[in-house]
């Protein structure tokens, strides 16, 4: 986002709204920020300021690294978005902010870069799961206690789950992350991922409507899913599983 005089505010695109809640000293900064900002687009940048809302998630060599505006250059609001989306590519953070303000004592402007780092992630919460323990849903989070909490990660983390619930049979699960910002001084979150455990849809028979160019016996043999019987708890047949039955499609084409 760049902040302007003439009260041009653009958040940078793809932020969802569902995201960590904002930070109450990052809110405050900004409308520092927004008060203060001066200049307009073809200023000369006399300085370029770094600022951290909580714990810096990235020393200063890096984060100037990823800065292709330099100090002297002319003021082009489309060349800092460029910035701005270098340092959200690092991943290291989760909210980025530029602003401008008189430079002290000479013409032109300062360009304030005022960046918020991933929390921390603390803890790895599981609810409603029944089904597997928590133990078992662990090994399908790749998000670690200790490393900086990843939104996209954690996005993941939860198909991941989904997919174990729907390898077994359990087509219906749905696995929804909640994201919370336990201590925002330190920078520290944690991670709930909350499981809508579905039962299994078993399969009472199998028919080919329309096929008339094979027998049904035929077109059975042609392909894994099988109705429901006495033994499919020990064989695993019998039950509806979305990827078995786009490959039965396939074969049947």
């Amino acid at each position: 986002m760049v902040c302007g005089r003439n009260d041009t505010t653009h958040w940078l695109a793809g932020r969802a709204s569902s995201r960590l809640r904002r930070w109450s000293g990052f809110v405050l900064i900004l409308c520092w920020l927004v008060t203060s900002t001066y200049g307009q687009v073809g200023q000369r940048i006399q300085k370029i300021d770094i600022r951290h809302v909580g714990p810096p998630a990235a020393s200063e060599s890096l984060i100037r690294a990823n800065i292709r505006v330099k100090e002297g250059d002319t003021f082009v609001r489309t060349s800092v978005d460029d910035d701005v989306r270098s340092l959200f590519s690092t991943g290291f953070f989760y909210n980025i902010r530029v602003a401008t303000e008189p430079a002290d004592g000479e013409e032109g402007i300062k360009l304030i870069y005022v960046l918020q780092g991933n929390p921390v992630l603390t803890e790895i919460r599981f609810e409603g799961n029944e089904k597997y323990s928590r133990k078992k849903l662990l090994k399908k989070v790749t998000s670690k206690i200790g490393e900086p909490l990843i939104e996209r990660k954690v996005f993941l983390d939860a198909q991941e789950i989904e997919k174990l619930y729907q390898k077994s049979g359990y087509q219906r699960t749905k696995v929804t992350p909640e994201v919370k910002n336990e201590n925002e001084a330190t920078g520290r979150g944690t991670v709930t991922f909350k499981v809508e455990e579905a039962p299994k849809i078993k399969i009472d028979d199998v028919e080919f409507v329309g096929a008339t160019a094979f027998k049904q016996t035929k077109l059975r043999q042609a392909v894994r899913r099988r109705r429901w019987w006495m033994f499919s708890w020990i064989t695993g047949s019998g039950v509806l599983k979305d990827e078995v039955f786009q490959e039965d499609k396939e074969k049947l084409t």
